[in-house]
This record gives C-alpha cells, structure tokens and sequence, in this order.
C-alpha cells in the first residue's frame, strides 16, 4: 500500500501536469489506446494466469470475458474517436447580430477508477479506455480482492505508462478510502451497492461527480413460448459463467407453470452436459473469489430445495452449480442479489401477476426474457425500468461497444462502452460568439412599452 501522503498528493500532482500540458491530441491519445492495447496483447497468457489464480477461471472465459472485449472496445474507439472529438459549429441569425456557437468536448481532468473483483481486468480498463480517449489523466485502483491481477496490473501498467499519465495504486479498502475522498474531477465505481453509497457520500465532500455500476436482482423469464433446448443452454451459460460472479447474470429465473417442471430436468440436464457430473474437479468452471462471499453463497442454498448441485467446499472456495426451488418466503435469496452460482427458479401463472407481485427489480441492472409473445415481451420491456432489456439472449450485450453499459436507481448510474464512455468521461464546452450588424438600443433600461410589444412580436429572434 502506498504512503499515505503520496495517496493525498497524487490528484494535485496530476493536476499540475494536466494543467501545464493542456489536454493531449488526438494523436496522444490514439497512441496511449494502442501502448493498452500493447500491453493486453504482450501479457495475454500473464493476465489469464492471473485470473486463474485469483477466481479459478478457465482461460477460455478469461480471454473472451475480460481480454477479448478489452482489445475489441480500443479498436472500436481508435477508429471512431476522431469524429466524436471533431468540434460542432453552428451559426443562427438574431436581431441585430449573427451567433457562433463552437462545442467541443473537454476531459474531466483527474479521474479516478475504482474496479471490482470479479472481472478484475476488464471491470479495471475498460472504463480507463473511455477516459484516456477523452483526454483524462488517470489512477486505477484494482480490487484488493484479487490480488494476483491487480499485482500484474501494477506493474505492466506502471512500467508503460508515465504516471503523470496513468498510474494503477494497489491497496486494501483503506486505500480506495483514501483516494475517493481526495479532490478528483470524476471518480468511476464499480461494486456493491453499500459501497457504492459510500463512494458517493465521500465524493459529495469534495461536489466531485461519480459513475457507480452496480448490479441487482436481474429477472429472467421464460414462457411456453420462448422455451427451447437453446434457451436452456444460453440461461444455464449466463448463469454460471465466471461461477455466477456476473452483475449483468440471470439473477432469477421464472418459469410458466405449464414448463416448469420440464424446465427444471432440462436445466439439470445442460449442468451436467457443460460441467459434468464432478465439476469440482472439471476445469471449465471457476471459484468463488473471497471466503467471506463464498459464506454467503452458501447460506442462500440453505434458503430453498436443492433440486440440483448444493455441493461445496471451503477448502477450494468451490460451490457446485445449483438449482433451488420452494424458497422461504421473504428469505435473503429473494431479496438481495446472489452473485454466485445458485439459481433460484419460480413458477408463475401469468406474465401480469407475475410483474405486479413485486418479486421483480425493476431497476435491476438488466432483464432478461425468452419468448415468442410480442405482447408479453411488450409488456415486459414496459413494466423494467432498467436501461437494457434482452430478448432471447443473455449477457452478449455487455460486450458491444455500441451498447450503453449503465444502471438505474439500486443498479447505479451513468453508462459507459463505445461512445457512452468518451461521454462519460468528457463534457461539452461551448464558446460563444457575437457578430453584430446592428446594436439595438431597446434592450437596455430605461424599458418602455412601445419595447415591450416590439419584444412579444420579435421574441423568436431572440431564441
């Protein structure tokens, strides 16, 4: 962990450094894009190790999950930033003159990024390529909880970059403490909804604006007839991938009474074909990250009947792959987001009973639903409030850079990817301009009502 004072020192040092340079050209920033991108490519196998060490991922996830999508989003921005950076000029006749209006879009200045734990690569840099494409200088903070990562990210990161440029600062809770209470122009959270209140209120000391991705209960639902074998996978798929450790996962599934218990054996039956009947021991299924979320993992089991899995071991911090019904009524599992991979599953009569029960987030992070019925899905996409809904699939759309990446309410604010994160992490200066013709006299006091008529009858060329 760094010294305090230097933790303190960072922002203003920057600061000075962002304000004697100005902020860097397109060309500055296109080449810091491709030394990131440098840096994913030359340390690929070092990063899925890494990530191995720290959630048990297998390198298949690793790389499409964290690395993949890290190396398609600077691409995306590389080609896209120069028109994006270009400035808007527009000019509108008045009475009297002629109005230039020239927007262009401004870095924040120091931002700080505070990643999470369970996509420790990705959920670290993704958010650092928006602001570097908008000219922010900036310090990462990985998470603590996933040590070997943030370690690598330390030192590659440190190594390439300038610190004056990027700089990756490691350290426990105290650290982000340190540092989101210091005088940063933007700070980006991505966690827990408790922490991320925290982040707020320390950041509010300083009026610094504040991103939080979050997550929440994401609903899936699946009617008569959106079921099929393929909707079955890509649930289970969303479900267990990185072992449930997923804001955007299916958090619960709902299924229509007519398919359900036929839904249960097929869900059962794609566990098995996906991880066999030892996942314990099968090398395409990951670990939970920390002990303390493996015991909360595990005490949502004990919330309902295990109808598959329930196997775990503390040792390894391995929880099987699990399907539970019949859950308690008001219990922890229906209330409070899972993150794990426990999959609680819910008959239902019909869709309108089902999204006025209250047992849905409407807020959540996502939602998801699987059917035919253009009216339901309708129906469905009108009671969410959550800023991306998904028809027929799960999780993909996380991974387009032209899809906006953000919550609402419980599931945070603010959006990133693509375009979305140079926005984000960017605002709009306007300089205005004044060419006048004529001066007109009737503006200034002493006013009249000959004025005040010729002001009703001329107020458009005012706008």
């Amino acid at each position: 962990m760094p010294e305090e004072a230097f933790l303190k020192a960072l922002p203003e040092r920057l600061r000075e450094e962002q304000f004697s340079e100005g902020s860097p050209s397109l060309q500055t920033r296109k080449e810091q894009l491709l030394k990131l991108k440098s840096i994913l490519l030359e340390n690929e196998e070092a990063f899925m190790d890494a990530l191995h060490s720290d959630l048990g991922k297998p390198a298949f996830e690793a790389y499409s999950s964290e690395i993949a999508v890290l190396l398609n989003e600077i691409d995306y921005i590389y080609r896209h930033l120069g028109k994006w950076m270009r400035p808007v000029k527009s000019r509108h006749l008045k009475m009297g003159y002629v109005e230039t209006i020239n927007r262009k879009r401004q870095p924040h200045g120091i931002v700080l990024i505070i990643g999470s734990w369970n996509y420790p690569l990705q959920l670290s840099l993704m958010p650092a390529i928006g602001a570097i494409a908008a000219g922010n200088r900036c310090v990462i903070k990985p998470s603590e909880h996933a040590p070997a990562t943030a370690r690598l990210l330390e030192g590659v990161m440190n190594a390439a970059f300038p610190p004056e440029q990027v700089t990756v600062v490691t350290g426990d809770a105290g650290t982000a403490s340190l540092l989101t209470s210091s005088p940063f122009d933007l700070i980006f959270f991505t966690g827990s909804g408790e922490t991320g209140k925290l982040v707020a209120e320390q950041a509010a000391e300083q009026l610094t604006p504040v991103i939080l991705e979050l997550g929440g209960k994401n609903p899936c639902i699946i009617d008569e007839t959106g079921f099929s074998e393929a909707a079955i996978r890509d649930i289970v798929w969303g479900k267990f991938l990185n072992a449930g450790q997923t804001c955007i996962a299916p958090d619960t599934l709902f299924v229509h009474e007519s398919i359900f218990e036929k839904a249960l054996n097929d869900i059962s039956a794609v566990i098995t074909a996906f991880y066999e009947d030892r996942p314990q021991e099968n090398s395409d299924y990951g670990r939970i990250c920390t002990d303390a979320h493996f015991e909360k993992v595990v005490e949502f089991i004990g919330e309902g009947d295990v109808r598959h899995g329930g196997a775990h071991d503390r040792s390894g911090r391995f929880i099987a792959p699990t399907v539970v019904t019949d859950m308690i009524p008001g219990s922890a599992i229906l209330q409070e987001e899972i993150f794990g991979p426990v999959l609680p599953v819910i008959p239902y009569r019909d869709l309108h009973t089902l999204l006025s029960s209250g047992m849905i987030q409407r807020d959540a992070l996502t939602g998801y639903m699987f059917s035919k019925d253009k009216n339901g899905i309708q129906r469905f996409k009108e009671h969410m409030q959550s800023p991306t809904i998904s028809i027929n699939q799960v999780i993909h759309h996380a991974a387009s850079p032209h899809i906006a990446f953000g919550g609402k309410g419980r599931s945070g604010y603010g959006a990133y990817h693509g375009k979305a994160g140079f926005l984000a992490f960017s605002y709009e200066k306007t300089e205005y301009r004044a060419h006048y013709f004529i001066r007109v006299r009737g503006k200034f006091p002493p006013y009249s009502e000959r004025n005040m008529k010729a002001l009703k009858k001329l107020r458009k060329w005012l706008l």
